[in-house]
């Protein structure tokens, strides 16, 4: 694609400049001399067809341009998917970081769908990303730092996010029923617009963490830090859930 490319270019300079410099090129060649239909009014006229043919290459050449890298962008799309789909089941030392570094080279490409489930991100920094519409059910996220992240429209049922740390991260439309939580640091993460039926928050810090209109059914807050947290308008919710958290102090119900 360079060498048209290039080739147009000079092609262009070359027009442009014969016919800034016309009468130059003319006195420095045939002058007024005519053979046959060659005459200067001649390559007059071959020089506005030249301009013509310039300008039409010119746009065939964008156009060309744009669906090449287009197709260019398609195939490394398609290169990291495939290798996305063969990182899925893997298990060795380095997984969750040759996964999380696909997802994200293909995030910079526009991609924010991923159909993940079972897959290996524990252990990890994860961080500046945004999820949407993904299957991430019964993922690992153990041990793993989310930070500025964002969670939307995803189903993340049974996800293991066991002593996770969260900062700053959005969770919109997420469901996340059977989910582990335990020993995780959630202090001020907003759930109000998730699913979390049945969810094990077993020892987690939800210091000022939201449940606004959350169905609680069957959550566990055993040993949890509740202090603080909003339970305004939840459904679902005895007080036998708070039975045996460690600290439910000013807990807005």
């Amino acid at each position: 694609m360079r060498i048209p490319i290039a080739a147009l270019i000079i092609f262009g300079i070359i027009v442009f400049l014969i016919t800034g410099f016309w009468p130059t090129v003319v006195s420095h060649t045939f002058g007024q001399t005519t053979w046959g239909l060659y005459s200067r009014e001649f390559f007059e006229n071959v020089l506005v067809e030249a301009h013509g043919a310039a300008i039409d290459l010119f746009v065939v050449g964008v156009v060309m341009y744009w669906f090449e890298k287009r197709r260019a962008e398609a195939d490394t799309i398609k290169s990291h998917m495939n290798a996305l789909a063969d990182l899925r089941f893997y298990r060795g030392a380095d997984a969750s970081y040759r996964l999380l570094g696909e997802m994200k080279r293909l995030i910079e490409l526009g991609v924010s769908s991923f159909q993940l489930p079972e897959a290996a991100l524990n252990n990890v920094e994860i961080s500046d990303l945004t999820l949407k519409g993904s299957n991430l059910r019964a993922a690992n996220f153990a041990n793993t730092t989310l930070t500025r992240v964002t969670v939307e429209n995803c189903e993340c049922d049974a996800a293991i996010f066991a002593g996770s740390r969260f900062q700053h991260v959005t969770l919109r439309n997420v469901k996340i029923r059977r989910a582990k939580f335990q020993d995780a640091r959630l202090n001020g993460c907003d759930f109000s617009n998730c699913e979390l039926q049945r969810a094990d928050f077993t020892n987690a810090d939800l210091r000022s963490a939201i449940f606004r209109g959350v169905d609680c059914q069957g959550v566990t807050f055993k040993n949890a830090d509740l202090r603080s947290a909003n339970f305004i308008g939840a459904k679902n919710l005895s007080p036998e859930a708070f039975k045996d958290a460690r600290n439910n102090k000013h807990v807005k119900l």
